[in-house]
Protein backbone atom coordinates (compact mmCIF):
# COMPACT_ATOMS: atom_id res chain seq x y z
CA UNK A 1 0.00 0.00 0.00
CA UNK A 2 2.82 2.30 0.69
CA UNK A 3 3.61 2.42 -3.60
CA UNK A 4 0.44 3.45 -3.67
CA UNK A 5 -0.38 6.21 -1.23
CA UNK A 6 2.33 8.86 0.20
CA UNK A 7 1.98 10.04 3.77
CA UNK A 8 1.85 13.88 4.48
CA UNK A 9 5.39 15.85 4.82
CA UNK A 10 5.89 17.14 7.99
CA UNK A 11 5.27 20.44 6.62
CA UNK A 12 2.19 19.99 4.99
CA UNK A 13 0.82 18.55 7.52
CA UNK A 14 1.34 21.87 9.70
CA UNK A 15 -0.65 23.32 7.10
CA UNK A 16 -3.06 21.17 6.70
CA UNK A 17 -3.91 21.35 10.60
CA UNK A 18 -4.50 24.81 10.51
CA UNK A 19 -8.46 24.46 8.96
CA UNK A 20 -10.52 26.60 11.55
CA UNK A 21 -13.91 26.88 12.83
CA UNK A 22 -14.53 29.64 10.58
CA UNK A 23 -13.18 27.30 7.22
CA UNK A 24 -15.92 24.86 8.85
CA UNK A 25 -18.78 27.36 8.86
CA UNK A 26 -18.05 29.16 5.72
CA UNK A 27 -17.50 25.61 4.06
CA UNK A 28 -20.70 24.44 5.56
CA UNK A 29 -22.56 27.97 4.04
CA UNK A 30 -21.29 27.13 0.51
CA UNK A 31 -22.51 23.62 1.04
CA UNK A 32 -25.85 24.65 2.14
CA UNK A 33 -26.24 27.44 -0.39
CA UNK A 34 -25.15 24.33 -2.87
CA UNK A 35 -27.72 22.39 -1.88
CA UNK A 36 -30.90 24.84 -1.31
CA UNK A 37 -29.97 26.41 -5.02
CA UNK A 38 -30.24 22.12 -6.17
CA UNK A 39 -33.56 21.63 -4.57
CA UNK A 40 -34.94 25.15 -6.20
CA UNK A 41 -32.87 24.43 -9.59
CA UNK A 42 -35.97 22.23 -11.16
CA UNK A 43 -38.19 25.72 -10.88
CA UNK A 44 -35.95 28.66 -11.61
CA UNK A 45 -35.69 30.86 -15.13
CA UNK A 46 -31.84 30.75 -16.19
CA UNK A 47 -32.16 34.51 -15.50
CA UNK A 48 -32.62 33.85 -12.14
CA UNK A 49 -30.37 30.48 -11.92
CA UNK A 50 -27.83 31.89 -13.65
CA UNK A 51 -26.45 34.89 -11.35
CA UNK A 52 -27.06 32.64 -8.63
CA UNK A 53 -24.69 29.96 -10.02
CA UNK A 54 -22.09 32.59 -11.24
CA UNK A 55 -22.05 33.71 -7.34
CA UNK A 56 -21.96 30.24 -5.86
CA UNK A 57 -19.14 29.40 -7.89
CA UNK A 58 -17.35 32.65 -7.55
CA UNK A 59 -17.70 32.38 -3.96
CA UNK A 60 -16.21 28.88 -4.05
CA UNK A 61 -13.36 30.38 -6.06
CA UNK A 62 -12.71 33.34 -4.00
CA UNK A 63 -12.84 31.41 -0.76
CA UNK A 64 -10.34 28.82 -2.13
CA UNK A 65 -7.86 31.27 -3.69
CA UNK A 66 -8.10 32.97 -0.43
CA UNK A 67 -7.54 30.11 2.09
CA UNK A 68 -5.63 27.98 0.17
CA UNK A 69 -3.63 29.76 -2.83
CA UNK A 70 -5.00 27.57 -5.12
CA UNK A 71 -7.02 28.89 -8.29
CA UNK A 72 -9.28 26.70 -9.77
CA UNK A 73 -9.29 27.02 -13.27
CA UNK A 74 -12.61 28.92 -14.61
CA UNK A 75 -12.96 26.32 -17.53
CA UNK A 76 -13.51 23.69 -14.69
CA UNK A 77 -16.09 26.12 -13.36
CA UNK A 78 -17.62 27.00 -17.05
CA UNK A 79 -18.23 23.41 -17.33
CA UNK A 80 -19.93 24.00 -14.28
CA UNK A 81 -22.08 26.85 -15.11
CA UNK A 82 -22.84 25.11 -18.59
CA UNK A 83 -24.52 22.31 -16.52
CA UNK A 84 -26.71 24.45 -14.70
CA UNK A 85 -28.01 26.43 -17.83
CA UNK A 86 -28.88 23.30 -19.59
CA UNK A 87 -31.39 22.63 -17.22
CA UNK A 88 -32.11 26.47 -17.28
CA UNK A 89 -32.75 26.15 -21.18
CA UNK A 90 -34.75 22.91 -20.66
CA UNK A 91 -37.59 25.14 -18.15
CA UNK A 92 -37.28 27.93 -20.08
CA UNK A 93 -37.89 26.15 -23.89
CA UNK A 94 -40.48 23.50 -22.05
CA UNK A 95 -37.95 20.98 -23.04
CA UNK A 96 -38.61 18.26 -19.84
CA UNK A 97 -42.61 17.76 -21.00
CA UNK A 98 -41.99 18.02 -24.33
CA UNK A 99 -41.36 14.05 -26.18
CA UNK A 100 -38.95 12.56 -28.07
CA UNK A 101 -38.15 9.46 -29.95
CA UNK A 102 -35.36 8.33 -28.98
CA UNK A 103 -33.93 9.88 -25.81
CA UNK A 104 -36.16 12.53 -23.18
CA UNK A 105 -34.48 15.93 -22.31
CA UNK A 106 -34.63 14.90 -18.62
CA UNK A 107 -32.20 11.67 -19.47
CA UNK A 108 -29.91 14.10 -21.50
CA UNK A 109 -29.50 15.99 -19.08
CA UNK A 110 -29.02 13.40 -16.47
CA UNK A 111 -26.33 12.17 -18.48
CA UNK A 112 -24.48 15.15 -19.45
CA UNK A 113 -24.19 17.27 -15.98
CA UNK A 114 -22.34 14.31 -14.30
CA UNK A 115 -20.22 14.58 -17.78
CA UNK A 116 -19.52 17.93 -17.23
CA UNK A 117 -18.96 18.36 -13.63
CA UNK A 118 -17.18 15.29 -13.58
CA UNK A 119 -13.57 17.20 -14.37
CA UNK A 120 -13.96 19.59 -11.51
CA UNK A 121 -14.76 16.96 -9.13
CA UNK A 122 -12.07 15.01 -10.15
CA UNK A 123 -9.56 18.14 -10.27
CA UNK A 124 -10.55 20.03 -6.85
CA UNK A 125 -10.22 15.92 -4.58
CA UNK A 126 -6.78 15.45 -6.86
CA UNK A 127 -5.67 19.11 -5.38
CA UNK A 128 -7.15 19.10 -1.80
CA UNK A 129 -5.18 15.63 -1.42
CA UNK A 130 -2.00 17.05 -2.41
CA UNK A 131 -2.51 20.11 -0.08
CA UNK A 132 -2.76 17.76 2.79
CA UNK A 133 -0.14 16.03 1.96
CA UNK A 134 -1.21 12.81 0.46
CA UNK A 135 -0.24 11.39 -3.39
CA UNK A 136 -2.57 8.95 -4.72
CA UNK A 137 -2.59 7.57 -8.38
CA UNK A 138 -5.06 9.14 -10.47
CA UNK A 139 -6.90 6.50 -11.34
CA UNK A 140 -8.29 5.80 -7.45
CA UNK A 141 -8.98 9.81 -7.36
CA UNK A 142 -11.08 9.72 -10.08
CA UNK A 143 -12.56 6.57 -9.07
CA UNK A 144 -13.43 8.14 -5.62
CA UNK A 145 -14.76 11.38 -7.29
CA UNK A 146 -16.71 9.19 -9.07
CA UNK A 147 -18.42 7.31 -6.44
CA UNK A 148 -18.95 10.29 -4.66
CA UNK A 149 -20.80 11.98 -7.63
CA UNK A 150 -23.02 8.52 -7.92
CA UNK A 151 -23.61 9.12 -4.05
CA UNK A 152 -24.68 12.84 -4.51
CA UNK A 153 -26.96 12.07 -7.32
CA UNK A 154 -28.49 9.18 -5.30
CA UNK A 155 -29.05 11.51 -2.35
CA UNK A 156 -30.57 14.19 -4.77
CA UNK A 157 -33.15 11.51 -5.74
CA UNK A 158 -34.15 11.35 -2.20
CA UNK A 159 -34.54 15.32 -2.22
CA UNK A 160 -36.67 14.89 -5.12
CA UNK A 161 -38.91 12.04 -3.54
CA UNK A 162 -39.31 14.93 -0.61
CA UNK A 163 -40.25 17.48 -2.87
CA UNK A 164 -42.77 15.06 -4.88
CA UNK A 165 -44.21 13.96 -1.95
CA UNK A 166 -44.33 16.66 0.93
CA UNK A 167 -44.51 20.00 -1.15
CA UNK A 168 -46.42 19.18 -4.13
CA UNK A 169 -50.47 19.09 -3.72
CA UNK A 170 -50.52 16.14 -5.55
CA UNK A 171 -47.79 13.36 -6.43
CA UNK A 172 -46.44 12.77 -9.67
CA UNK A 173 -44.36 16.71 -10.51
CA UNK A 174 -41.26 15.53 -10.12
CA UNK A 175 -41.21 11.83 -9.96
CA UNK A 176 -42.69 10.75 -13.68
CA UNK A 177 -43.65 6.79 -13.00
CA UNK A 178 -42.01 3.76 -10.93
CA UNK A 179 -38.90 3.65 -12.82
CA UNK A 180 -38.32 7.92 -12.72
CA UNK A 181 -35.46 7.38 -9.98
CA UNK A 182 -34.27 3.92 -11.31
CA UNK A 183 -33.63 5.63 -14.72
CA UNK A 184 -32.02 8.99 -13.33
CA UNK A 185 -29.38 7.07 -11.66
CA UNK A 186 -28.66 4.95 -14.60
CA UNK A 187 -28.10 8.70 -16.71
CA UNK A 188 -26.54 9.74 -14.00
CA UNK A 189 -23.82 6.60 -13.94
CA UNK A 190 -23.58 6.33 -17.91
CA UNK A 191 -22.72 10.63 -17.66
CA UNK A 192 -20.06 10.13 -14.97
CA UNK A 193 -18.43 7.05 -16.21
CA UNK A 194 -17.41 9.16 -19.57
CA UNK A 195 -17.24 12.38 -17.56
CA UNK A 196 -14.42 10.34 -15.20
CA UNK A 197 -12.76 8.42 -18.19
CA UNK A 198 -12.35 12.24 -19.90
CA UNK A 199 -11.17 13.78 -17.01
CA UNK A 200 -8.85 10.72 -16.31
CA UNK A 201 -7.12 11.28 -19.53
CA UNK A 202 -6.67 15.16 -19.96
CA UNK A 203 -5.14 15.23 -16.36
CA UNK A 204 -3.03 12.32 -16.85
CA UNK A 205 -1.63 13.89 -20.14
CA UNK A 206 -1.27 17.06 -18.57
CA UNK A 207 0.87 15.26 -15.63
CA UNK A 208 3.36 13.68 -17.98
CA UNK A 209 4.19 16.81 -19.78
CA UNK A 210 7.20 18.66 -18.42
CA UNK A 211 6.88 21.88 -16.49
CA UNK A 212 7.45 25.05 -18.06
CA UNK A 213 10.77 26.30 -18.34
CA UNK A 214 11.74 23.13 -18.05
Amino acid sequence: MSQVISSPDKTEARASSSFTLLDAMIIGGLLLWGSVFLLRMAYLRIWYSTPICIAWLGAIWFYVKQRFDVKIPIVLLALVYASVALDGLGNLFDLYSTKYKYIQYDEFTHTAIPALTAPVIVWLLNEGLKRFGYRLPLWLVTFFACTTMFTISGFYEIIELWDDKYFWPQPGMRIHGPYDTANDLQCDLIGLVIGGIAAFLIFKRREKQPPAGA
